[in-house]
Protein backbone atom coordinates (compact mmCIF):
# COMPACT_ATOMS: atom_id res chain seq x y z
CA UNK A 1 0.00 0.00 0.00
CA UNK A 2 2.68 2.22 0.74
CA UNK A 3 4.29 1.16 -2.80
CA UNK A 4 1.18 3.19 -4.61
CA UNK A 5 1.26 6.30 -2.27
CA UNK A 6 5.10 6.82 -3.08
CA UNK A 7 4.44 6.32 -6.78
CA UNK A 8 1.16 8.23 -7.02
CA UNK A 9 2.87 11.33 -5.17
CA UNK A 10 6.35 10.79 -7.72
CA UNK A 11 3.28 11.14 -10.46
CA UNK A 12 1.85 14.12 -8.89
CA UNK A 13 4.90 15.57 -8.51
CA UNK A 14 5.84 15.34 -12.19
CA UNK A 15 2.37 16.47 -13.45
CA UNK A 16 2.10 19.83 -11.56
CA UNK A 17 5.79 20.77 -10.95
CA UNK A 18 8.37 19.16 -13.81
CA UNK A 19 6.55 18.97 -16.79
CA UNK A 20 5.03 22.94 -16.79
CA UNK A 21 8.77 23.93 -15.73
CA UNK A 22 10.53 22.03 -19.01
CA UNK A 23 7.29 23.48 -20.90
CA UNK A 24 8.15 26.87 -19.67
CA UNK A 25 11.81 26.53 -20.28
CA UNK A 26 11.29 25.26 -24.20
CA UNK A 27 9.19 27.86 -24.41
CA UNK A 28 11.43 30.80 -23.88
CA UNK A 29 13.96 29.39 -25.74
CA UNK A 30 12.10 29.55 -28.63
CA UNK A 31 11.06 32.90 -27.31
CA UNK A 32 15.44 33.89 -27.30
CA UNK A 33 15.83 32.16 -30.78
CA UNK A 34 13.23 34.38 -32.52
CA UNK A 35 14.91 37.43 -31.52
CA UNK A 36 15.85 39.74 -33.81
CA UNK A 37 16.85 43.40 -34.37
CA UNK A 38 13.62 45.84 -33.64
CA UNK A 39 12.25 43.88 -31.88
CA UNK A 40 10.19 45.73 -28.74
CA UNK A 41 10.57 43.88 -25.74
CA UNK A 42 10.68 43.71 -21.90
CA UNK A 43 13.59 42.65 -19.90
CA UNK A 44 13.01 40.67 -17.10
CA UNK A 45 13.47 43.88 -14.84
CA UNK A 46 10.45 45.13 -16.39
CA UNK A 47 12.41 47.86 -18.47
CA UNK A 48 10.91 48.00 -22.15
CA UNK A 49 13.64 48.49 -25.11
CA UNK A 50 14.02 47.93 -29.01
CA UNK A 51 16.52 45.11 -29.64
CA UNK A 52 19.53 46.91 -31.59
CA UNK A 53 22.12 43.87 -31.72
CA UNK A 54 21.72 40.21 -30.82
CA UNK A 55 24.72 38.49 -30.13
CA UNK A 56 25.31 34.49 -28.36
CA UNK A 57 24.86 35.67 -25.06
CA UNK A 58 24.15 39.50 -25.33
CA UNK A 59 21.85 41.84 -26.62
CA UNK A 60 22.17 45.28 -26.95
CA UNK A 61 18.94 46.87 -26.33
CA UNK A 62 18.20 51.17 -26.76
CA UNK A 63 15.88 51.57 -23.63
CA UNK A 64 15.52 56.09 -24.54
CA UNK A 65 16.73 57.67 -27.30
CA UNK A 66 20.47 57.51 -27.44
CA UNK A 67 20.64 55.49 -24.11
CA UNK A 68 21.87 51.85 -25.34
CA UNK A 69 22.06 48.74 -22.50
CA UNK A 70 23.79 45.21 -22.55
CA UNK A 71 21.94 42.64 -21.79
CA UNK A 72 21.92 39.25 -20.88
CA UNK A 73 20.01 37.48 -24.08
CA UNK A 74 18.08 34.91 -21.11
CA UNK A 75 17.19 38.01 -19.16
CA UNK A 76 14.11 38.78 -22.15
CA UNK A 77 11.32 37.86 -20.57
CA UNK A 78 8.91 39.00 -23.53
CA UNK A 79 8.89 40.01 -27.16
CA UNK A 80 5.89 43.03 -27.78
CA UNK A 81 3.97 42.25 -30.64
CA UNK A 82 1.04 43.91 -30.27
CA UNK A 83 1.07 47.58 -30.34
CA UNK A 84 -1.40 48.56 -27.83
CA UNK A 85 0.77 47.19 -24.94
CA UNK A 86 3.56 48.69 -26.75
CA UNK A 87 1.60 52.15 -26.19
CA UNK A 88 1.52 51.59 -22.41
CA UNK A 89 5.22 52.45 -22.13
CA UNK A 90 4.75 56.27 -24.03
CA UNK A 91 0.56 57.10 -23.96
CA UNK A 92 -0.56 58.97 -25.96
CA UNK A 93 -0.65 62.70 -25.11
CA UNK A 94 -4.04 64.70 -24.25
CA UNK A 95 -5.52 65.77 -27.26
CA UNK A 96 -4.73 69.64 -27.48
CA UNK A 97 -2.73 71.89 -29.44
CA UNK A 98 0.57 71.03 -26.90
CA UNK A 99 0.11 67.14 -27.62
CA UNK A 100 2.93 67.35 -29.70
CA UNK A 101 5.28 68.67 -27.20
CA UNK A 102 3.88 66.54 -24.47
CA UNK A 103 4.86 63.77 -26.85
CA UNK A 104 8.34 64.48 -27.79
CA UNK A 105 8.82 65.13 -23.43
CA UNK A 106 8.11 61.66 -23.39
CA UNK A 107 9.56 60.42 -26.32
CA UNK A 108 13.09 62.13 -24.73
CA UNK A 109 12.55 60.20 -21.55
CA UNK A 110 13.50 61.57 -18.26
CA UNK A 111 17.78 62.60 -19.17
CA UNK A 112 16.57 65.83 -18.71
CA UNK A 113 16.06 65.60 -15.40
CA UNK A 114 18.90 63.33 -14.80
CA UNK A 115 22.06 64.46 -13.52
CA UNK A 116 24.39 63.52 -15.89
CA UNK A 117 27.45 65.46 -13.85
CA UNK A 118 28.55 62.30 -11.92
CA UNK A 119 27.48 64.04 -8.57
CA UNK A 120 31.47 64.95 -7.92
CA UNK A 121 30.14 69.07 -7.64
CA UNK A 122 29.83 70.64 -3.94
CA UNK A 123 26.36 71.59 -4.85
CA UNK A 124 25.30 67.54 -5.05
CA UNK A 125 27.09 66.85 -2.53
CA UNK A 126 24.91 69.04 -0.28
CA UNK A 127 21.58 67.80 -1.29
CA UNK A 128 22.82 64.12 -1.16
CA UNK A 129 22.29 62.54 2.27
CA UNK A 130 24.49 59.93 1.98
CA UNK A 131 27.41 62.11 1.94
CA UNK A 132 26.63 63.66 5.20
CA UNK A 133 27.03 62.30 8.63
CA UNK A 134 23.40 62.49 9.38
CA UNK A 135 22.86 58.78 9.87
CA UNK A 136 25.86 58.19 12.07
CA UNK A 137 24.20 58.31 15.70
CA UNK A 138 25.35 61.03 18.00
CA UNK A 139 26.82 60.29 21.12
Amino acid sequence: MLIIYVVAFIAIFYFMAIRPQQRQRRAHQALLSALKKGDRIVMASGIYGTVKRVEENMVVVEVAKGVNMKIARRAVAEIIRDSTEARAVAPEGPSTSRSKRWRADIEAGASDDMDTGGGDSAEDADDDPWSKDVWKKDD
